[in-house]
């Protein structure tokens, strides 16, 4: 349907939905978004269409149609103030980004992503959500250059993905804050002369508490800003200040608040994501490796454990330098051929399989967790932030 908005108010559309400008001028989040442009809204998300010039859109609703109008732009005067302050630093700028669960880290690197881009620098972001992953499959952590406005990081291919196995960083701390600090020694090594980097939505707790401020120590960014709503990130952004800058900005007061079976369609979207094409293949153990994702040494898993393994678990496929190559669900370990069934697009190069701790099913769908992980997360229900 065409619906038409007036210059100085902001549209707000929430997923499964698209989006075509037919007239006017608008932006999202920091990018112009021009006319016979179409943007494509994923079921859980929702997009600020800031007029500037009077608009006409055609919309394409979901079943449950959601839309509406409010005055005047939706991006805080904080989320401004931070990307000046991000502009005055020496470059390369490493920013990196805490909040809680849907308080706006991902619309924010978004935001600061294209504004950096539009004043003239070569962005990289790198997104270390277990849980809602856009930059690589959940469970992963990934990397990749921005080299053109973004309205989504979903539509964003990764360059770089590396594998921890779960959705949640409680089971996997040491893990994730090594990869993290890895993967921003090797954007640096690029031509990127800013860098921003998402982080999870786990902050409230003691072991949250310390987890940010390890991840923070050994990802050194010249500035933490902290998304809150209210001062639930005190705890931390009180231990960051005595060694960074840190900035406090505001969640956007239109922001969309998602429960737990939503965020969990998210994910899911992104497991289907990279198992499109994906049949039933059979990898001999004579010439992989199998590891165990959670190992901190990478732990080899010899035969007598592999056919103690589950159908269902999620599983990383890399080649012989260890690149990721894509995802794929576990079928089951034929030990009298020695082999290995798991379905996935994957086919060639495979050097290396890790088995994470994510059960699924073959349309993507989570069935629940592996033993390790359960066993590992049976006691710390209470301080897991809710993925």
């Amino acid at each position: 349907m065409r619906y038409t908005v007036e210059r100085s108010k902001t549209l707000l559309v929430d997923g499964p939905a698209s989006v075509t400008l037919l007239s006017g001028e608008t932006e999202i989040l920091g990018a112009n978004f021009r006319e016979g442009e179409r943007v494509v809204i994923r079921d859980g998300k929702r997009v600020p269409f800031e007029v500037i010039k009077k608009a006409v859109f055609d919309l394409r609703l979901g079943e449950n149609p959601c839309f509406k109008e409010v005055d005047g732009t939706t991006i805080p005067i904080s989320w401004e103030n931070a990307f000046k302050e991000v502009m005055s630093q020496e470059r390369p700028v490493i920013v990196m980004v805490i909040g809680g669960v849907d308080s706006g880290k991902t619309s924010f690197c978004v935001y600061l992503a294209n504004r950096l881009l539009r004043d003239g620098l070569r962005p990289a972001v790198i997104d270390g959500d277990l849980g809602q992953s856009d930059l690589g499959p959940p469970s992963t952590i990934g990397f990749s250059h921005v080299t053109k406005p973004l309205r989504d990081l979903f539509e964003m291919e990764a360059e770089k993905v590396s594998f921890v196995g779960v959705t949640s960083p409680s089971p996997a701390v040491n893990k994730v804050v090594e990869t993290l600090t890895a993967m921003k020694s090797r954007v640096l090594q690029t031509d990127a002369d800013s860098l921003i980097v998402n982080t999870d939505g786990w902050v409230e707790g003691e072991e949250a508490v310390r987890y940010k401020v390890q991840l923070a120590e050994m990802v050194a960014p010249n500035i933490v800003i902290g998304i809150q709503q209210t001062d639930e990130l005190k705890p931390i952004l009180t231990l960051l200040k005595e060694k960074r800058r840190v900035i406090a900005i505001e969640s956007p007061q239109v922001i969309r608040r998602r429960n737990r079976e939503k965020r969990k369609t998210l994910r899911e979207l992104g497991y289907k994501k990279y198992l499109k094409g994906a049949k039933v293949r059979l990898f001999h153990l004579s010439q992989i490796t199998v590891e165990d994702a959670l190992s901190e040494t990478g732990g080899r898993l010899a035969m007598e454990e592999m056919e103690g393994i589950e159908e269902g678990l999620l599983v990383a496929l890399q080649d012989a330098e260890r690149n990721f190559l894509g995802i794929g669900v576990l079928c089951g370990v034929d030990s009298t051929r020695g082999a290995m069934r798991i379905y996935t697009p994957v086919g060639e190069n495979v050097s290396t399989v890790c088995v994470g701790q994510v059960k699924l099913d073959r349309e993507g769908r989570e069935t629940g967790l592996g033993p390790v992980a359960t066993q590992l997360l049976e006691p710390k229900q209470n301080l897991l932030h809710p993925t």
